[in-house]
């Protein structure tokens, strides 16, 4: 009961901060402008040059880290590496690096976007390319951010806010998942950024760079035919709705392909380990967007080019980039999404 009361109230409170945007009738034009600014070329262009083989330590991993690099940069963002070494099942001591592209890098908060860029290692498929795990989600986040970056200008005087395109790295495990085999990447950067402690500008406040996260927004999993994503955490509802009234707005004006409505209004209290995992135990407010059911091309080599579903891809593109933008856009002042889920099994 008191589970519920909460969730209620979390979802009443962001209700208000994002402006009624979760039960908004229409889209208004400035989302519906945005929704018709797409860039196909440059997704499959960018899926093209990480769509390769990329485990840890590879020249294909090198090559896909600097495409990201070189990508982040030609929009405009400012990039950092986080780059380490650790020791690896099978491998011994490799280098990981975690790329972040910072838009308004001084900002006081900021809406963090992540996926990882590492294909997993298949001692008998060394050709194991990864498309849906997560060549898709990293293509989507550098053509979103490549559309919406000269957009944000105009309203960069909420300056209170801004965007972490996070690639993380070392998310497969080499030999059998485990706390210790997986989420390399994420393990580094959310230990990192805890221990990292500024203060912020506009109200001088001292807070870690992990506690400046307002939301970190995963992408998994995405490029399948019928994939279905679905809210797992109550204190991210009001987003995960948004997305929901995205895509129903965007189907009534006709502006997706099909009719496969991807985004589902329903919970799931199952938890999915992911990159998120290291920054959930630091009480960073989780929006997972990651396919289930998983596809049936999971960790097959049938995870390929041949097996992709674009008109899923582009509509997902779509949906998530004006739901970024929105969040910017309606950002007046700092929402706090943190809650404690004691129901989580992490």
């Amino acid at each position: 009961m008191a589970i519920a009361k909460t969730n209620l109230f979390l979802s009443f409170s962001l209700f208000l901060a994002f402006n009624n945007f979760v039960t908004l009738a229409k889209l208004p034009d400035y989302a519906l402008s945005l929704a018709k600014l797409n860039d196909d070329n440059h997704l499959e262009y960018a899926l093209s040059k990480i769509l390769i083989p990329r485990v840890v330590g590879s020249s294909g991993h090198r090559k896909v880290q600097d495409f990201l690099i070189s990508e982040l940069e030609s929009y405009g963002l400012t990039v950092e590496l986080d780059r380490f070494s650790e020791r690896a099942p099978i491998f011994g001591n490799l280098t990981f690096t975690n790329i972040i592209g910072k838009y308004n890098p001084n900002a006081d908060e900021f809406l963090a976007i992540a996926c990882h860029y590492d294909s997993k290692y298949f001692p008998n498929n060394p050709n194991f390319v990864g498309a849906i795990d997560s060549a898709v989600p990293c293509a989507i986040m550098l053509n979103v951010a490549k559309i919406i970056t000269p957009h944000l200008s105009k309203i960069k005087q909420k300056s209170n806010l801004g965007i972490l395109y996070i690639f993380f790295d070392g998310e497969e495990a080499f030999k059998d998942w485990s706390n210790k085999d997986s989420v390399y990447g994420s393990r580094h950067l959310a230990k990192k950024m805890s221990e990292k402690v500024t203060a912020t500008q506009g109200t001088n406040e001292i807070k870690s760079d992990i506690d400046r996260i307002e939301v970190l927004a995963l992408l998994d999993l995405i490029g399948a035919r019928n994939s279905k994503f679905r809210n797992f955490f109550p204190n991210t509802e009001a987003l995960h709705s948004l997305l929901v009234n995205i895509e129903r707005n965007l189907f009534d004006e006709k502006q997706l392909e099909g009719k496969n409505f991807q985004f589902l209004a329903s919970y799931s209290d199952n938890f999915v380990d992911d990159d998120h995992r290291p920054f959930l135990r630091r009480d960073v407010p989780i929006l997972h967007l990651i396919s289930t059911p998983f596809p049936k091309q999971w960790h097959k080599p049938s995870d390929n080019a041949a097996n992709l579903h674009w008109p899923s891809i582009r509509n997902f593109n779509k949906v998530f980039r004006l739901f970024t933008y929105i969040f910017v856009f309606v950002h007046d002042e700092n929402v706090n999404f943190r809650f404690k889920n004691l129901n989580a099994n992490w």
